[in-house]
């Protein structure tokens, strides 16, 4: 594939991703991912991802006032604890089993979020705080692996967080912290290289313009519209991991 096509569909794909994250809050990485892994290096594009992540700062500026910062600080306490297990991992973890892994858990996770939009009784069970703490934990491995850990922080989240404008403010707020301290790691591992910054660089543009277009759409959306896409993404993410395995 020529270099210049190679570079449109990356930034298609990064504005799309970020249209639908902004909308969310989250889930730019979980969509862009599973495609972009089969355009470029799957580890120097999980990299880039995880920098370009850093400009939902942006969403949190906007949103800044509906920060459940309680909540922020359970979350991200647990990811920063196994955020240095997932990073090491990336050495010797292989992606490809551990996309599936995820995307198969995805798929459950989207279909029960659907589910519970249409049988509003499934909301009865709701998990401990043990197996929440242990969940947010698999999702710091996850996210300095192969920086798609917004999966598991929906399942933590979606119980935990009610309101639509407090949900995509502290997981806007989450990822920019994360993705510094996971770009920050990378570093020190000696894994962040030339060829990162050369697909990170070019990508901010059009990160940003996704971001906009996100933000607007998502002031016109109800709660149940909202939870619907945020679902639906989750789904159609873990179908496509599910995908570039085979």
């Amino acid at each position: 594939m020529r270099g210049e096509v190679l570079l449109l569909l990356y930034l298609l794909i990064l504005f799309l991703s970020n249209v639908l994250g902004a909308i969310g809050g989250f889930g730019a990485g979980l969509i862009s991912i599973p495609f972009l892994t089969q355009l470029f290096d799957a580890k120097t594009v999980i990299m880039a991802s995880t920098i370009t992540c850093i400009l939902n700062a942006w969403i949190v500026w906007e949103n800044r006032r509906e920060i459940d910062w309680k909540q922020l600080k359970i979350i991200g306490g647990w990811l920063c604890l196994g955020l240095p297990f997932g990073v090491a991992g990336l050495k010797y973890i292989p992606v490809p089993e551990l996309k599936l892994f995820l995307g198969v858990f995805m798929i459950l996770l989207g279909i029960y979020g659907l589910l519970k939009q249409k049988y509003p009784s499934i909301e009865n069970f709701r998990f401990s705080p043990p197996a929440l703490r242990t969940i947010l934990f698999a999702g710091g491995i996850i996210q300095g692996a192969i920086s798609s850990g917004g999966s598991m922080v929906l399942l933590y989240t979606q119980q935990e967080i009610r309101e639509k404008e407090k949900f995509r403010a502290t997981l806007a707020l989450l990822w920019t912290i994360v993705s510094v301290l996971t770009a920050a790691q990378y570093q020190i591992s000696g894994t962040l290289h030339a060829e990162v910054w050369k697909l990170a660089l070019p990508g901010f543009p059009a990160v940003l313009l996704g971001i906009y277009v996100g933000n607007r759409i998502s002031k016109g959306l109800s709660r149940e519209k909202f939870l619907s896409i945020i679902y639906l993404l989750i789904l159609s993410a873990g179908i496509l991991n599910c995908i570039s395995y085979f």
